[in-house]
């Protein structure tokens, strides 16, 4: 549980380190349902961990990729996913699928 726990606490530093956009309030800060996110996904990977001593592993390897997505700004990192459920804006160099008014496609 230790490797996922430091995962969990890199993870919440990346988060607070990119920050928000300037227009969220407080400025400069993510959400707080990010660290909610965060806190239920990386919980039932814990939780995994300490139940089974052979998921140990790839749970650990989860958890980390998950930050690694964070860090390099994959589609699949929570922040991205939390933003797309919600209806926002996909991702910079991502589509979102969607027609422009007036358009004729």
């Amino acid at each position: 549980m230790g490797a996922v726990l430091l995962a969990w606490l890199t993870e919440i530093g990346v988060q607070t380190y990119k920050g928000g956009k300037a227009s969220r309030v407080p400025p400069g800060l993510p959400v707080p349902s990010l660290f909610v996110a965060d806190m239920i996904v990386f919980g039932v990977l814990a939780f995994g961990a300490k139940e089974s001593a052979q998921a140990r592993m790839p749970v650990s390897l989860i958890a980390w990729g998950l930050v690694i997505a964070t860090l390099t700004n994959q589609s699949f990192a929570l922040g991205n996913l939390s933003t797309k459920l919600a209806g926002g804006q996909a991702p910079t160099g991502q589509a979102t699928g969607t027609v422009a008014a007036g358009s004729t496609s």
